[in-house]
């Protein structure tokens, strides 16, 4: 990596291995990001290390990974995929989505990871604002069955794509549902709590029952999947491909 070619903003360190990646508007996009991602969590690291790899590169780590972000209490860095940069609208999404993994490493790390890592995937989607067809991930789930939260973050961990997949996008309808109905800030405020088990942060934020709750998405989500899909969505890619063409 010729670790000459970068560039730096306000709150990013970018690299780029390769010269045909360095596009002007980079550093811009990426400071909208933070500052969109850190409206709702208020808690992003300073300063972010950014490197852009090529498609060989990343392809080692998966070939349906976009992007990807390491974090601990001393640093935080983003990997990217080089053909991303491209986009400005996919750099967008998948540079929201990691930046708020970084911000959520820091709260999930204080807690139960089985009472709410389920979450994280779902919120980072939300937040990231992902184009998602709402239909075609309803029939999507209702195809392949409802899972519970903890089934949701056993998933989202998994080594099998299609099993990744549906984690993440059970977590994303989960989460998108539940900022629906209480707002974003809610998703926030759940993962902020000091309760230790999930049900009680949410009832404390909600006030309501979360099996309740969950009965209620389901009934959303078996409604959805009888609908014909209306205006095409042009689903981007993003950090994990979660194309619905095969849905």
């Amino acid at each position: 990596m010729a670790a000459g070619i970068g560039e730096r903003t306000d709150h990013f360190n970018i690299r780029y291995a390769d010269m045909q990646y360095l596009t002007p508007g980079t550093g811009k996009i990426l400071e909208n990001a933070y500052r969109s991602v850190n409206s709702y969590l208020g808690n992003l690291p300073g300063s972010i290390k950014v490197i852009v790899v090529d498609n060989d590169r990343m392809d080692d780590v998966g070939k349906h990974v976009e992007a990807f972000s390491a974090w601990n209490h001393q640093s935080s860095t983003i990997v990217l995929r080089g053909d991303t940069i491209k986009d400005p609208a996919s750099l967008s999404v998948v540079v929201k989505h990691e930046i708020c993994h970084l911000g959520l490493n820091d709260l999930i790390d204080k807690k139960d990871e089985a009472e709410y890592r389920w979450m994280e995937e779902g919120v980072c989607m939300v937040i990231s604002g992902e184009p998602l067809d709402d239909v075609k991930v309803s029939k999507y789930i209702v195809n392949r069955g409802f899972m519970s939260t903890g089934q949701i973050g056993a998933a989202v961990d998994s080594h099998n794509y299609s099993v990744t997949k549906n984690g993440y996008l059970q977590s994303f309808s989960l989460c998108k549902y539940l900022s629906q109905t209480y707002g974003t800030e809610a998703l926030v405020d759940i993962l902020k709590s000091p309760i230790p088990r999930f049900e009680d942060a949410f009832y404390e934020r909600t006030g309501e029952d979360f099996g309740q709750f969950y009965d209620r998405w389901v009934a959303h989500v078996q409604a959805q999947a009888v609908r014909s899909p209306g205006v095409k969505v042009v689903t981007i890619r993003g950090y994990l491909d979660l194309s619905m063409d095969q849905a």
